[in-house]
């Protein structure tokens, strides 16, 4: 890859999403782009702890919705001063979009006036949704199937970023942010200052999530944190926004061991040298999780209701990541929870307990007492694999589950697909030849005749749907089985809760590919030969 001139990054996600950009920016200055970061006004504060950004373009999201509730026209008009200040201040060669929603893809073309090069997600010229890269259309189809995508947003972020969809030879990724600046580690410690004599160190504490039925409970937070005080005089550091003051009020209602509150009295920056003052983070899926892997501060991560590791985990080896131990988990997006929300309660403060002081006292999570602490919680650590990507392996004293296996052997499955259709001219990456390390005997029966149905029917349907690419134009019959054909794959995708990831990417590239039958029909083909590759795996382990 060659150097790209100065590149526009677009990320109007929440302040972790943010973060969790940071490789690609890295990866983009060391290909000798200078690089330029649009993002919510509210989260500009972060520029200080990214590296390699040359300036942040803040969007005034609170200011546009005010001006559309008085005229839509003063609105348009603030939007396009907007993006014509920073093209015009910029002039950029490469515009890289990582926002799916509809502002985000406006930008990306309001940049690219000039024909910069474009990546990620954007609009063609009718107006309608276009991503740029097979890691796009990926990552637009596995949004709403998360729960069956195997890799981490970072890895994601890097490949949409990435112009030829593959990972850059040699390098190694890392989430590193840059140090809180002098002020901030002085506003800090002026925080720390209300801890009591004797303290030997701070654990930090994110008690909020942002959805409550992510957040552990508050109580549970407190007893781990009296726990901490009381057998190793660790001070809990309580973090989080204005807007969470009340968590910090419950802790300090139920708990009898001294706390730092420091809810609600930082900016990003002090709450970044809070973290780097801790010697571990416990917290929910939050953005402060993301923060601490930047300044590599190991953390121990609850996942709840649809949050899971795998694809929002810290990115940073040896962190712990919590599960609770229920078949409903993780949970489906934009469901109620038909059982109360049990996954709240599931993970005890003494399994927490334990695998702190495991961590802090032996240098190890593996020394806790796991027998006991796998009957209420999945335990994940994360690492990375051969080729830079992050991954989780389960800490289990039993056998891999079905979820568990799918899951490692996943990212092969789909590092070989996504592999080949970015450049079917190249090898497959080094080390996704083959799904080493997984037997189809390790699988469940149930779990077997379930996939090995869906796949059969899907391989038929792609063998119809490749034929009938041939005769589209020849007669009006074969337009409408091929369509027919293209609804009943996706319901069978749709319906395997293994295969939901793959059928949102069905959807994203048959829209893209649709109006052109040669490419239409070159990933009919695609598809069906990787398909058979998996199919063929199960029936060799029969």
């Amino acid at each position: 890859m060659t150097a790209k001139g100065t590149a526009i990054v677009i990320n109007l996600a929440r302040f972790g999403d943010l973060l969790q950009c940071q490789p690609l920016l890295e990866e983009l200055h060391e290909l000798g782009s200078r690089v330029h970061l649009v993002c919510l006004e509210n989260f500009s504060g972060a520029f200080p702890l990214l590296r390699h950004v040359e300036r942040v373009w803040p969007l005034p999201g609170a200011r546009l919705m005010a001006d559309m509730d008085r005229d839509w026209r003063i609105a348009a008009a603030r939007l396009l001063q907007f993006a014509r200040d920073i093209r015009d201040t910029v002039q950029p060669q490469q515009v890289i979009n990582l926002s799916t929603t509809l502002p985000a893809r406006l930008l990306s073309r309001l940049f690219n006036v000039a024909k910069a090069h474009t990546l990620g997600f954007c609009l063609d010229p009718d107006g309608f949704g276009r991503n740029h890269g097979i890691w796009a259309s990926f990552l637009n189809g596995a949004t709403a199937n998360r729960l069956s995508s195997p890799f981490n947003l970072v890895d994601i972020f890097r490949m949409i970023g990435n112009p030829h969809g593959r990972p850059h030879a040699a390098h190694v990724p890392r989430l590193r942010l840059a140090s809180p600046s002098a002020p901030a580690l002085a506003r800090a410690r002026s925080l720390l200052a209300e801890a009591p004599q004797g303290v030997q160190g701070y654990v930090g504490m994110q008690l909020g999530a942002s959805d409550r039925r992510r957040q552990w409970p508050t109580g549970s937070f407190a007893a781990v944190g009296e726990r901490l005080w009381r057998e190793m005089r660790l001070c809990p550091i309580l973090l989080g926004s204005t807007s969470e003051t009340a968590l910090a009020d419950a802790y300090r209602h139920v708990s009898s061991a001294p706390c730092v509150n420091a809810i609600g009295k930082t900016d990003l920056e002090t709450l970044a040298a809070l973290v780097q003052y801790s010697r571990l983070l416990i917290t929910n899926d939050t953005g402060t999780m993301h923060l601490a892997a930047g300044l590599e501060v190991p953390c121990l991560a609850l996942f709840l209701a649809t949050a899971q590791p795998c694809d929002t985990g810290p990115y940073l080896p040896d962190c712990c990541c919590l599960e609770p131990a229920l078949p409903c988990h993780p949970c489906p997006y934009n469901s109620p929870c038909p059982n109360d929300l049990a996954c709240l309660r599931r993970i005890s403060p003494s399994s927490v307990g334990d695998l702190v002081v495991s961590r802090l006292g032996q240098g190890q999570w593996e020394t806790a007492r796991l027998a006991a602490i796998e009957n209420e919680a999945r335990v994940w650590i994360t690492a990375q694999d051969a080729q830079g990507f992050a991954l989780v392996r389960r800490l289990s004293l039993q056998p891999p589950d079905d979820r568990t296996l799918w899951l490692g052997q996943q990212r092969i499955f789909w590092r070989q697909l996504l592999d080949d259709m970015a450049a079917p001219d190249q090898p497959i990456a080094s080390g996704q030849k083959d799904p080493k390390g997984f037997t189809a005997s390790a699988y469940s029966t149930d779990f077997v005749q379930r996939l090995t149905v869906a796949l059969d029917q899907a391989l038929a349907l792609l063998a119809m749907l490749t034929e009938q690419c041939q005769l589209v134009g020849k007669s009006a019959r074969a337009g409408q089985l091929l369509l027919r054909n293209c609804q009943r794959l996706q319901t069978v995708l749709d319906a395997c809760t293994e295969l939901r990831s793959l059928g949102g990417f069905w959807r994203e590239l048959r829209q893209e590919r649709g109006a052109h039958m040669d490419d239409f029909q070159e990933l009919t083909v695609i598809l069906h030969r990787h398909l058979a590759q998996w199919r063929e795996f199960f029936t060799l382990g029969t």
